[in-house]
């Protein structure tokens, strides 16, 4: 936890932040047991499916994508689900959340699911190319997910794609929204909740007012996505598809839109929007007409 402010800490403070949070023996356990009832994150599978259709016919060839900051690998596993003749490259920087996923590769018999332990910034200095680069609910743990991006597109072919995924908008630090995700949860999602707010109280320094930990800390402000796009576009990284909607557990998803609490956000970037116009409609309507809830696209 914190006794300084967000805007005082550096990239480099946030990201041994993560470092220390993941590998955690509570951490691990918790990924290592928790099992998603059926529906949770599907928009994963739908998104993943659209872009991965569109870059598969536009190169002619398998997709080249790398999850990044990718934990466990539930993006690597789906895009391999999808696509298996596609090269897929996990990066994480906690050994123990890839431990995770080498054991579940081993069991769905995966031989070529490349892993990589080193943190974002590390890995984008290699010369490497890459088609599909995938933030699964990574940039939150960023103070700057612009230059994260930018970054990538640097390692990434022309014709590529940057897929953000399941990360919070700032309805997120609403209490209505705080209030509606307790009840729509599990057992074992409300057991994790509770524990982590007598934590962060039990740890309150004072001088600072409310303490917050570092490497979760837009968990819990949310991302501005509109003006992340507008940054983004002002650094030639253009948003072919912007959307929000309502992740979790199917109980959350449906009854969150009414609400108007549409809180997490997706984007599909890319270098040169032309090469995709034609390809816009058509993954817009593919990923709307199969999510089973409300989304939002803007």
């Amino acid at each position: 936890m914190s006794s300084k402010d967000w805007h005082e800490y550096s990239e480099d403070e946030i990201l041994q932040a993560n470092i220390e949070k993941y590998q955690r023996d509570d951490i691990v356990k918790f990924y290592e047991d928790f099992e998603e009832p059926r529906y949770t994150y599907i928009e994963y599978q739908i998104i993943l499916a659209a872009v991965l259709r569109a870059l598969r016919q536009k190169l002619g060839r398998p997709v080249r994508a790398v999850d990044m900051c990718g934990g466990a690998g539930k993006a690597a596993f789906i895009i391999k689900s999808i696509q298996p003749d596609s090269e897929v490259t996990l990066v994480d920087l906690s050994d123990k959340m890839l431990d995770i996923a080498r054991q579940r590769a081993a069991k769905l018999c995966l031989d070529d699911l490349h892993i990589v332990e080193a943190d974002a910034f590390s890995f984008l200095e290699q010369e490497n190319e890459y088609d599909l680069f995938v933030y699964s609910s990574a940039l939150h743990h960023f103070k700057n997910p612009v230059e994260l991006l930018e970054l990538s597109a640097g390692r990434m072919h022309p014709q590529g794609m940057i897929v953000t995924i399941a990360d919070p908008t700032t309805l997120i630090k609403s209490r209505r929204y705080r209030f509606f995700q307790f009840l729509a949860t599990n057992r074992e999602t409300k057991r994790h909740l509770i524990k982590e707010c007598f934590q962060r109280r039990a740890t309150k320094l004072p001088a600072h007012g409310q303490s917050f930990d570092v490497a979760e800390y837009q968990t819990y402000t949310g991302i501005n996505d509109h003006q992340l796009c507008q940054n983004l576009s002002q650094a030639n990284l253009h948003t072919l598809l912007h959307l929000r909607y309502p992740a979790g557990e199917p109980y959350m998803t449906k009854i969150m839109p009414y609400l108007g609490l549409c809180w997490a956000f997706s984007t599909i970037l890319c270098l040169h929007p032309d090469d995709y116009q034609a390809d816009v409609q058509v993954m817009k309507q593919s990923i709307k007409s199969q999510l089973p809830f409300r989304i939002r696209f803007y």
